[in-house]
C-alpha cells in the first residue's frame, strides 16, 4: 500500500478522473471481449467490474475515499449506456430525453459538490475513518464489501426501471410522468439548496462549534438525504409512467431508503449529537 503524502488538489482531481476513466473503458472494453448481447446485463457486469478496479486503487493509496464520487457518476454512465443505442438510430423521445437531463443535471451537481469539499487524495471521508477504526484488520475486506460493492449494487437496482424507459419505447401516461419529474425536480432542488445551505456555512466560525439551523435545515434535520430518497423515487415513478408493470422494481429505490433511514441519518444524528457535546463542553 502507498503512503500517502499531502497532494495538491489539482493534482488529485487529475489522478481521480485517470482513474474512473480508466475503470469505465477496462470494465466496458471487457464486456465487450466476454460477448454478453443483453445490454442490461453488459451493464450490470461493467459497474461492478469498474468498482473492483476503484477498490484496487483505493487499496493502492491506501484510502476508500476515491470511492465518493462513484455515486453520482455511475448513474450518468448507466443511463447514457442504455439511451446510446436511441441516440444512434435517432429515436428518443422528448420524455426520455428529460428524464436523462434531470438525471445528467443531478449528477454533475452532486459530484461538484462532493469535487468542492474533497481536500485531495489524503482526504478520508470520517464515516470511513470510523469503519477503519472499528473493523481494524478487518478494514479492507469490509471496504469492499460496505464501503465499495454494496452502493454498486444500489445504484444498479435504483436505476433499474430505466432500462426499460431506454430501451423500449413506448409513449408515457403525462398524469403519471408529470407528478413523477416534479418529485425528481423537487429532489434535485432540494439537495442543491441544502448544500449550498451548508457548503456556505461550514466557511463561517460558526461552523466549528454550532450545527446549522437556518434555510432548509431549519425545516428539517437532513434536508439532503431526503432530497436523496426522494431522488432515486422520482426515478422509480418515471419509469411506472412508461411501463406500469415496473411498480414490482421497488427493491432499489426501497433499499437506498432503508440504507439513508436507518443506516445513515443515525451515523450523522450520532456525530452531530457529540459535536454539541463538545460545543457545551467549551462553553459555546
Amino acid at each position: 500500500m502507498m503512503k500517502l503524502r499531502k497532494t495538491n488538489k489539482p493534482l488529485s482531481l487529475l489522478l481521480l478522473v485517470l482513474i474512473y476513466a480508466l475503470a469505465f473503458m477496462v470494465s466496458f472494453r471487457s464486456v465487450l471481449e466476454l460477448k454478453i448481447s443483453s445490454p442490461l446485463w453488459q451493464m450490470a457486469i461493467a459497474n461492478l467490474g469498474a468498482t473492483v478496479i476503484i477498490f484496487f486503487f483505493s487499496r493502492l493509496v491506501g484510502n476508500s475515499g476515491l470511492y465518493g464520487p462513484y455515486w453520482s457518476v455511475a448513474p450518468i454512465m448507466i443511463a447514457f449506456y442504455w439511451l446510446l443505442p436511441s441516440i444512434f438510430m435517432e429515436n428518443v423521445s422528448v420524455y426520455q430525453w428529460l428524464v436523462f437531463a434531470i438525471i445528467l443535471i443531478w449528477g454533475l451537481r452532486l459530484t461538484l459538490n462532493w469535487i468542492l469539499r474533497w481536500q485531495g487524495l489524503q482526504d478520508e471521508d470520517w464515516r470511513y475513518v470510523a469503519i477503519r477504526n472499528k473493523t481494524k484488520s478487518w478494514y479492507w475486506p469490509m471496504s469492499l464489501l460496505g464501503i465499495h460493492l454494496l452502493p454498486s449494487v444500489l445504484i444498479f437496482l435504483g436505476m433499474l426501471p430505466l432500462f426499460f424507459v431506454f430501451n423500449y419505447h413506448q409513449s408515457p401516461r403525462l398524469w403519471l410522468l408529470i407528478p413523477a419529474v416534479l418529485i425528481l425536480v423537487v429532489a434535485v432542488g432540494m439537495e442543491a439548496v441544502a448544500d449550498f445551505q451548508l457548503l456556505k456555512f461550514r466557511n463561517t466560525e460558526k461552523a466549528e462549534n454550532q450545527l446549522l439551523h437556518n434555510g432548509l435545515w431549519k425545516i428539517m434535520r437532513h434536508p439532503n438525504y431526503m432530497g436523496e430518497m426522494l431522488f432515486w423515487w422520482g426515478i422509480y415513478f418515471c419509469a411506472i409512467a412508461f411501463f406500469p408493470v415496473l411498480w414490482r422494481l421497488f427493491l432499489g429505490p426501497g433499499l437506498i431508503t432503508i440504507l439513508f433511514y436507518f443506516v445513515s441519518i443515525p451515523v450523522m444524528d450520532k456525530r452531530l449529537q457529540n459535536k454539541q457535546c463538545v460545543s457545551k463542553t467549551n462553553g459555546v
